[in-house]
C-alpha cells in the first residue's frame, strides 16, 4: 500500500452477528462512505490491510458496514479501534478555499512582508474556527485560521501567507 493514506473513518465496535462494524466517520463529506469499494484498514497494532466493502449504510451519526470475509462477531473484533483509509488521491473534492489538514501540516508560515515565520505542526478544531499550532524559533504560535489573518494558501507551494498582527506572534 501507498504511504500516503487518508484516515476518513474510525471503527468503533462489531455490531451483531454477522461481522458488522459500526463507524464513525472522520469526514465532512456526508456520502462519502456510500460510493466505496474498497479501503485500507490500520489497525491499532499498525498493522494495515485493504478489505472489500461487502453492504454499508447509514446508522445515526455513524455508518454500519459489512467486509467481504469477515462474517462473525470474532473476526469483526479485530478491527476494533481502526481506521478506515483512503488513497490521498482519493479524497473526497472539497469547494473552494477549503482544505484538508493533512495539505496545511508541514506548510511554512510566511508574513505579508515576506518574514519567515515557522511550520505548522497541528491543525486544531476549534468551535469558533481553526488553529494553527506553528513551530517558530521563539517557540509554539498559535494562528487563528481566519480570514482576516490568513491572506493566501499555495497548496502546491506548501506555503500560508498571513497578515501579521501585533502580539500574535512573539
Amino acid at each position: 500500500m501507498s504511504a500516503d493514506w487518508i484516515d476518513i473513518g474510525f471503527i468503533r465496535k462489531p455490531h451483531g452477528l454477522r461481522g458488522y462494524v459500526r463507524v464513525e466517520g472522520l469526514t465532512d463529506a456526508p456520502g462519502r462512505f456510500e460510493n466505496l469499494d474498497r479501503i485500507g484498514v490500520e489497525r491499532k497494532d499498525g498493522e494495515r490491510e485493504t478489505l472489500e466493502i461487502e453492504r454499508c449504510s447509514r446508522d445515526g451519526n455513524g455508518w454500519l458496514m459489512k467486509f467481504l470475509g469477515i462474517d462473525t462477531t470474532e473476526n469483526a473484533q479485530r478491527l476494533r479501534g481502526a481506521y478506515i483509509q483512503v488513497p490521498e488521491e482519493a479524497v473526497a473534492p472539497l469547494p473552494r478555499d477549503v482544505y484538508y489538514v493533512f495539505e496545511l501540516e508541514g506548510c511554512t508560515v510566511v508574513s505579508d512582508e515576506g518574514e519567515e515565520i515557522g511550520v505548522i505542526r497541528e491543525v486544531l478544531s476549534m468551535p469558533a474556527n481553526d488553529v494553527f499550532v506553528v513551530d517558530t524559533p521563539a517557540g509554539e504560535a498559535m494562528i487563528p485560521a481566519v480570514r482576516d489573518i490568513v491572506v493566501e494558501f499555495d497548496p502546491g507551494g506548501s506555503r500560508i501567507v498571513i497578515r501579521k498582527i501585533p502580539g500574535l506572534i512573539s
